[in-house]
């Protein structure tokens, strides 16, 4: 993911017009970490979980109010907090201007209640799936799903969390004490104007790239945030909720990142690695030790690639995008946690790829050929002047791409064109076998919903559990959510 003439201009304006905002401040002042409002269901599942979809306005630090969209909130949605073998009643009420769909990323549900773009929500409209949850402990998240507008309503505030724990997890030596030591993090990046408000303009390279903003904030806020917590140890469940950008994590000591559980839920073991990288869409649990230090901060990198032309200019002005999302600092009078780095965390088989029954091809197209382009507009799908499609066909809502069985295992192989692209498939977790053509990183070796494919071939082992027939099918789809818009996904039916 490189630097281009875009962001370069953009980041260039941004600096013209701080003087006239509060962006310079608020990117420089920490403030409180923000603690997303839990609903904890784990020990009563009441007669309905309300969630109402409302446009409203959002303060992100500047000063400013921000047009917005929100989920019980001005801006983002709750912390759901659920247990396996539940079922959670919700009663998703759409009090916006314009349809929505609501997809619970990471469950593994049927089809008829995923949330797909084939159960849009009219405006003043009420969808009230009962959502059975029947996996592994594990952070999800639910978000907009809106065939052709989904990277706008999220980007505006249609996401929120969804942690589901089992017997395993809730007897686990771990921290969990919400807000104490235990926080979930959305992690997104946002352009501001020079009023200070957020800004979400599309453009050819917008569509070609995903969107990509200067700014980081977290659970809503300009980063850098501030948290003051116990001694001992830490949980943060990070998710990247961004529309495209990836996003390297590491910790300011350069001690490494102490990773626990990946999209899908615990590794087999905590798993150290100096940097993390999320892809959007993707969720990890660290474990940060705040015995060693009384302050450790959290960074965030937007990587890039090979500069040059303008990009060279940009990093002698602007520096390597590297800032600080989280500062932690220690209180030793607060209760803390007593228990001690874990080693085993879950028993993952070895994933046997010779027990799959059969291999599927997927290639990621994107480009300005006029077939695929002519395709992607007259099929609904909402792009510039090119298109985009996944093995030369962009989404359409009335075809089935993909007709598998129920309880077989495959392999999905996946290769893309120039750039990285999340790849994501609905209604279950898999295994990754190859990542952009190696081993995927050891962060990444367990239960997944989203590889990275980009040169070499990506591949995963994954087995389909739940129906889905053709009028609610799930979704395969590239993770930038502007690719998705403009044709990169596909649809598949289970029976």
């Amino acid at each position: 993911m490189t630097i281009n003439r875009r962001t370069f201009l953009t980041s260039t304006a941004a600096a013209l017009t701080l003087s006239g905002t509060d962006l310079a401040a608020a990117r420089s002042a920490p403030k409180r970490l923000p603690i997303l409002p839990l609903s904890d269901l784990t020990k009563d599942v009441p007669d309905s979980v309300p969630l109402k979809l409302a446009a409203s306005t959002h303060d992100f630090g500047t000063g400013a109010a921000s047009a917005t969209l929100g989920i019980n909130a001005h801006y983002l949605g709750p912390v759901l907090r659920a247990k396996s073998g539940q079922t959670l009643p919700f009663r998703v009420e759409n009090r916006l201007d314009e349809p929505v769909a609501l997809h619970w990323h990471g469950l593994h549900i049927p089809g008829n209640v995923d949330g797909g773009p084939h159960q849009e929500i009219e405006p003043g409209a009420v969808w009230a799936p009962d959502v059975p949850i029947r996996q592994r402990s594990s952070t999800n998240w639910f978000h907009a799903h809106t065939h052709g507008k989904t990277a706008r309503q999220v980007y505006d505030g249609l996401a929120g969390a969804l942690i589901i724990e089992d017997d395993e997890s809730l007897s686990a030596d771990l921290p969990r004490t919400y807000g104490v030591d235990d926080f979930t993090l959305v992690l997104q990046d946002k352009a501001f104007d020079a009023s200070g408000r957020i800004t979400y303009t599309l453009t050819g390279e917008v569509f070609e790239d995903g969107f990509e903003g200067d700014t980081l904030v977290v659970n809503g806020t300009i980063a850098p945030v501030a948290q003051t917590v116990p001694s001992g140890l830490v949980r943060l469940r990070v998710l990247n909720a961004c529309n495209a950008r990836f996003l390297d994590l590491s910790l300011s000591d350069g001690s490494p990142l102490a990773v626990i559980a990946s999209d899908g839920g615990f590794l087999a073991a905590t798993v150290e690695t100096a940097t993390l990288r999320m892809s959007p869409g993707e969720r990890y649990e660290v474990l940060v030790d705040m015995a060693r230090d009384e302050t450790v901060d959290l960074r965030v990198t937007f990587p890039e690639g090979e500069a040059e032309g303008f990009e060279i200019v940009t990093r002698f002005l602007f520096g390597d995008p590297v800032m600080t999302a989280l500062i932690l600092n220690r209180d030793p009078s607060l209760p803390r946690f007593d228990g001690s780095m874990p080693n085993a965390l879950a028993n993952l088989p070895r994933p046997d790829r010779d027990a799959a029954q059969r291999t599927r091809t997927f290639h990621l197209n994107m480009g300005e050929e006029e077939d695929l382009a002519a395709l992607a507009h007259a099929w609904g799908n909402y792009c510039g002047e090119g298109g985009m499609g996944i093995n030369g066909n962009p989404m359409r809502m009335e075809r089935i791409d993909v007709e598998a069985r129920l309880g077989e295992l495959e392999i999905w192989r996946i290769t893309a064109e120039d750039m990285l692209h999340p790849f994501h498939i609905h209604g279950c977790s898999f295994r990754i076998l190859r990542e952009r053509g190696g081993p995927p990183p050891d962060y990444a070796a367990g239960w997944k919903d989203m590889v990275a494919v980009q040169e070499g071939v990506s591949e995963v082992l994954v087995q389909f559990d739940h129906r889905a027939d053709a009028s609610t099918p799930f979704m395969y789809h590239c993770h930038i959510l502007e690719h998705e818009d403009c044709g990169m996904m596909g649809q598949f039916t289970v029976s």
